[in-house]
């Protein structure tokens, strides 16, 4: 008996200390989003090497793959210097998920402001969901990995998962 209560103590401190833990290294990759949703609405990217890892895989809304840090940042400070100049980004909502003490995928859902497209059709002013793998790097949270998607309204009412999801209530 003694055994299993000393056991159950042990088992909810070490739950306690994980959640504590988790609760640090979420706010720690909140705040690299943060960063670079700071980068964007500055229209500066030259701190890129803060939140983004050197070999990061980055695919872009209309599926621009690039590869590694010096072509990410190269391509998103080109592209607001011409085509985002003055484009903000709104943070709507961030969820994080730990697949190990030092991976992590969170998906991010922003506003993008309206903008003139390379091929002049003006775009924006909807929300985009992003999805970012972060790895822990020597006590540093860098994004690995980003793809982002453009959220159709006209396709949201018909979303089955949300109509099922409706449906039990």
């Amino acid at each position: 008996m003694r055994h299993t209560i000393l056991m159950s103590i042990l088992l909810a401190t070490c739950s306690v200390g994980m959640a504590q833990k988790n609760t640090g290294d979420q706010k720690a990759i909140e705040a690299q989003i943060d960063a670079f949703l700071y980068s964007w609405n500055k229209h500066d990217f030259s701190d890129m090497k803060n939140y983004i890892a050197e070999d990061c895989d980055f695919v872009n809304i209309v599926g621009m793959h690039w590869k590694g840090r010096e072509d990410i940042q190269y391509a998103h400070q080109a592209y607001h210097d011409q085509f985002f100049k003055t484009t903000p980004m709104e943070k709507r909502s961030v969820t994080v998920r730990f697949l190990k003490p030092d991976i992590a995928i969170a998906h991010l859902l922003w506003h993008i402001g309206a903008f003139d497209a390379p091929d002049g059709s003006k775009r924006g002013d909807n929300d985009d969901l992003t999805t970012l793998v972060f790895a822990k790097r020597k006590g540093t949270w860098l994004i690995t990995a980003m793809e982002n998607v453009e959220v159709s309204a006209q396709a949201q009412p018909f979303d089955l998962v949300k109509m099922r999801q409706q449906s039990k209530q």
